[in-house]
């Protein structure tokens, strides 16, 4: 039983054995659910009055250290259980997640808590990401993610052409709602990013899909599409194409170009997928600034929760964007932009990008062990596409997999239109947390697909 030292504190009574307490729940050298001494026998032990004791426990509790339990007496609360509870996910899937494309959480942690103190000691920043502005946000920020994305595209970047947005799926929506109406065409990859397709159908835009291959989408098809549909947009992920992780060739990167200059087709560059340093080309932002509209994010390179992405657009789109900006969310949250500030000009973020990349490098080793690459031309990206033997289907196998514990996400969700869907699945080596979570994963897959091919 503890029993607290009070001799050498000063001020009431119960404060100091309120304190005294403290002091030992905050070192663990009172453990959690453990039992405080009931209170006549600490005032006895003690040489003071059962109301001081009553006053301490009661000012303990009001510090959330400890709580009381009818009939059965007063014990130091979990902390980390409550906090836990109160973190835990409202909808939590059960088993092995290789359906969720998410960064690593690696030493992002610790880059917060630094941040976080950084920030603590400055006022005048302070002041500055509680405030209210326009759509333009602010001028230290804007020149930052300028610098860096100067230096990341090895190509001059006007800041009056950057628009900060609450992550890629806020951009897209933007884009969409700025420069197309109801009804109108936007053309895109056959197989397309999910949440793309369906910001456009709740908008009542027309998706028509275009026929691509292992090095990107087809220029004769992409050429027939826009004679026939007039689009106002073309949407593709060019550095990391979701779902299959192929990336465009450069010559097909000029193609695309050539033919919506002459269409007087704009290019939605979304280049959110993490991209690996040493597969990293030169974006079509950079080639043909006019008429694209380059989407980055923050969420997919460094910590999921962020929500902080960006927009490159050409100076003459730049009050139709800022008026759907403002139209949709007023401003982008100063304090979020403020982190990503810090860590792009701390070294934090390409501190993250090589953990991720060594960590990334390791699980598609392990990925190889059981699926050989299938393309040459495929990004070894946070995902990896698994296209399936006769006679499988992406949506059955999916369906038994999940049987299995393991979730994976069919080529059918991603499928435009009448686009045929491959025979395939795509899974994300990131969303297990832990390699030995991924190996069972794949493990599992490997084992069910070889065991449907022999019956």
């Amino acid at each position: 039983m503890f029993i607290p030292d009070l001799s050498g504190r000063s001020g009431p009574k119960f404060i100091a054995l309120a304190d005294s307490f403290a002091e030992a729940i905050e070192s663990n050298e009172i453990k959690a659910n453990t039992k405080l001494p009931p209170q006549r026998i600490l005032s006895y032990r003690l040489g003071v009055t059962v109301g001081t004791i009553t006053r301490a426990y009661q000012e303990l509790e009001r510090r959330g250290l400890i709580e009381p339990k009818v009939g059965s007496g007063t014990y130091v609360k979990d902390r980390q259980a409550e906090q836990d509870t109160f973190y835990h996910p409202i909808t939590n899937r059960e088993g092995i997640d290789l359906a969720i494309c998410r960064p690593l959480l690696l030493s992002q942690q610790q880059h917060l808590s630094a941040i976080l103190q950084d920030l603590s000691d400055e006022p005048t920043a302070q002041k500055a990401v509680l405030d209210y502005y326009s759509a333009e946000g602010l001028k230290g920020h804007n020149h930052t993610l300028q610098q860096w994305l100067t230096k990341r595209l090895q190509c001059d970047i006007d800041n009056r052409r950057l628009i900060w947005t609450y992550g890629g799926q806020h951009s897209l929506a933007i884009i969409v709602h700025a420069l197309t109406r109801p009804k109108e065409t936007i053309l895109v990859e056959g197989l397309c990013y999910a949440e793309f397709v369906h910001t456009c159908q709740q908008s009542e835009r027309k998706l028509v899909p275009v026929q691509f291959d292992e090095m990107g989408i087809i220029p004769e098809d992409l050429e027939l599409h826009c004679k026939r549909h007039k689009p106002r947009l073309l949407y593709l992920t060019p550095a990391v194409q979701n779902p299959t992780g192929i990336q465009t060739s450069d010559s097909r990167r000029l193609k695309i170009i050539e033919i919506c200059r002459r269409h007087h087709v704009l290019i939605i560059e979304d280049d959110v997928l993490y991209c690996p340093p040493s597969h990293r080309k030169t974006p079509l932002v950079a080639i043909a600034p006019d008429i694209t509209l380059y989407v980055g994010s923050f969420s997919k390179y460094f910590a999921g929760g962020l929500r902080v992405g960006y927009l490159i657009v050409p100076l003459s789109l730049r009050g139709e964007m800022q008026k759907a900006l403002r139209a949709n969310c007023m401003h982008i949250s100063p304090l979020m932009i403020d982190l990503v500030c810090r860590w792009l000009t701390n070294g934090a973020m390409q501190h993250v990008d090589k953990e991720i990349a060594l960590e990334l490098n390791a699980r598609h080793r392990l990925l190889n062990q059981y699926f050989p690459q299938h393309s040459n031309n495929v990004v070894p990206g946070f995902n990896s596409w698994i296209p399936l033997p006769e006679p499988l289907t992406g949506y059955r196998f999916s369906q038994r997999l999940q049987d299995k514990g393991v979730h994976v996400r069919e080529a059918e969700m991603f499928t435009v239109g009448r686009y045929p869907p491959p025979a395939a699945i795509r899974i994300s080596l990131t969303g297990p947390t832990s390699r030995n979570q991924l190996k069972t994963g794949l493990e599992i897959i490997r084992y069910e697909i070889d065991l449907r091919t022999e019956d």
